[in-house]
């Protein structure tokens, strides 16, 4: 999937949100950048540094996906 280069500052709410409800203990790593807790991580998408930005499109692009399944079984 194609990641658009501007992302609207929703998107980054939705993210931010997503990321805030993990467990407290789960750490995320990231191949090459190393280990993140929740913490870290929420810090990552409000300074939108290139891991946040990475967080982003892999979180949009995961609800993209359901969307467009809920399509194909006419959920949605």
């Amino acid at each position: 999937m194609i990641f658009k280069k501007n992302v609207s500052d929703d998107e980054w709410k939705i993210v931010k949100a997503r990321v805030q409800r993990m467990p407290p203990h789960l750490k995320l790593h990231i191949g090459g950048l190393g280990s993140f807790s929740k913490e870290q991580l929420v810090d990552e998408i409000n300074k939108k540094s290139d891991v946040g930005k990475l967080l982003v499109k892999i979180n949009l692009n995961y609800l993209r996906s359901f969307k467009e399944e809920s399509k194909l079984l006419k959920i949605y």
